[in-house]
């Protein structure tokens, strides 16, 4: 529990942005100092040389003084070349010129150049600073553009007090404290913009979310409510887009509701109609069936074509009057709750019962019809057979209408343990998307002479016995409905 509680804090935008700074802190001292450790490294070696090369001097000077040899012509017993002095400005050496100057008369008695012996000591040696490290900073830069320090030792000799200056070159030292100001602006730079870079992609790692949010805002304002925002981000962030994900689910449950209330609504108008009509329609419509059949008994012509004249003409007024009926007992149906006889019936039978009903007008219009099993496994179920009849009745009328000019209706019942599976599948012109995805509900209609109930009120039997119905289609490739009905009877989903 601790270590949950933990991890929730750890992955919190304010822990994050904690972890963030501190690591850019860290970043930058480590680097600083990784730095500075190298330019420490550089500055010791120079002062290390610096040492050297001024202990170096004195030892000349004070050979010079003990053997009263001219530095000028002073050469390394070791070596045997010339002590590295160099009075050069454009020489790395880092010892210019070494100087032993007469007190008394302030002037050189003896130096390493050959044109100083016995000539009053340049002003601008003896104002130089003392060599001093204290201060790396680059000042006192004469005329030649390089900045000299100098050692001034006295010494008290048998004849006269002895002063030995050597003039250093601080030209090594400054070049490295250059380079070294310059090589740290650079870090500094390049921290800087990978700081600006990490804090971008820092920042747009916490603002997407935001900006995801706000877009998917205006997709629910826009009515489109069918996606989910995805979760990401810090724990706040993540907590948010939950939230947002469970309005999105809280306004597809109110719309859906809404829908069934509508569904509700527009049953119970239709069931008011349908009572409605029943009664105001009904009555007339047996007295003038009725009224036909006696029309047709009494005043037949005797006349052969006359009387199959007459007869045509009757029987068509009375398959219209059928047609109405039907139409009215469609409202009754989808208009009251199904109450279902259940008792054993055989699917196959129904279908086949059915297709002798439409077995004219699929002759009419030149249409096949197939009926063929998928196994050997009966088709028994537990069902309402009329219902049934009427639920197969429409799907294959529907198939049969959609082929005026003839085709082929394909019948396939597949049983198997718990259910059986029933396919009408037809090779007319199909339906397009926009009609696929509103063929069952109610009132919505391909036909001119449909009102919408008919695979509506199948859908709703289908769905009473717990079964379900489906369907595929594209234009111009057939149309197939999928019926799947329990052997038992279940709950409808």
């Amino acid at each position: 529990m601790k270590f949950n509680e933990l991890s929730k804090r750890l992955s919190s935008f304010r822990a994050q942005l904690l972890a963030f700074i501190v690591g850019m802190l860290l970043l930058t001292i480590g680097t600083l100092y990784i730095f500075n450790l190298r330019t420490q490294k550089l500055l010791t070696q120079q002062m290390n040389d610096y040492v050297q090369a001024t202990g170096q001097g004195i030892q000349i000077a004070l050979h010079a003084l003990a053997e009263s040899e001219d530095l000028f012509d002073m050469v390394d017993p070791h070596t045997g070349r010339p002590f590295p002095v160099n009075s050069d400005s454009n020489s790395d050496a880092i010892l210019r010129k070494i100087l032993i100057i007469d007190s008394a008369t302030n002037v050189v008695d003896n130096s390493t150049d050959r044109d100083d012996v016995k000539t009053p000591v340049d002003e601008d040696i003896t104002g130089l600073p003392p060599l001093t490290f204290d201060e790396l900073g680059m000042k006192d830069i004469d005329q030649n553009g390089e900045r000299n320090s100098k050692i001034e030792i006295s010494f008290d000799t048998e004849r006269t007090k002895r002063r030995v200056i050597i003039v250093v070159s601080m030209k090594r030292m400054d070049r490295v404290i250059t380079k070294s100001s310059r090589d740290r602006s650079i870090v500094i730079g390049l921290l800087g913009l990978l700081m600006v870079a990490l804090l971008f992609a820092f920042s747009r790692r916490f603002t997407r979310p935001v900006t995801d949010l706000s877009q998917a805002a205006q997709r629910v304002t826009s009515g489109d409510l069918g996606f989910d925002v995805p979760i990401g981000g810090p724990q706040e962030i993540s907590r948010l887009a939950r939230t947002f994900n469970e309005m999105i689910a809280g306004l597809r449950r109110n719309r859906d509701l809404e829908e069934q209330l509508q569904r509700a609504e527009r049953s119970a108008v239709v069931g008011r109609l349908a009572t409605g009509i029943a009664h105001e329609i009904r009555n007339p419509l047996n007295f003038i069936n009725l009224s036909i059949d006696y029309l047709r008994e009494k005043f037949a012509p005797q006349a052969d074509d006359s009387r199959n004249e007459y007869t045509r003409i009757l029987t068509t007024i009375k398959d219209e009057l059928a047609r109405l009926n039907r139409l009215v007992s469609d409202f009754l149906s989808y208009g009251r709750p199904a109450k279902l006889k259940l008792r054993e019936a055989d699917a196959r039978t129904l279908i086949e019962e059915v297709q002798t009903l439409v077995a004219a007008q699929a002759e009419q219009q030149n249409v096949k019809i197939n009926i063929r099993q998928n196994g050997e496994g009966n088709t028994l179920l537990e069902a309402d057979p009329e219902l049934l009849k009427t639920c197969f009745s429409n799907l294959m009328i529907n198939a049969v209408q959609a082929m005026p000019e003839g085709g082929t209706l394909n019948v396939t019942m597949s049983p198997n343990s718990s259910v059986v599976e029933v396919e009408f599948a037809d090779n007319g012109p199909g339906i397009e998307s926009d009609a696929l995805e509103q063929i069952f509900e109610p009132y919505y209609s391909t036909k001119e002479t449909g009102i919408g109930l008919g695979l509506p009120l199948t859908k709703k039997i289908i769905e009473e016995h717990g079964g379900e119905i489906s369907v595929r289609s594209e234009p111009n490739s057939g149309a197939t409905f999928k019926v799947v009905l329990p052997r038992l009877p279940r709950k409808p989903q």
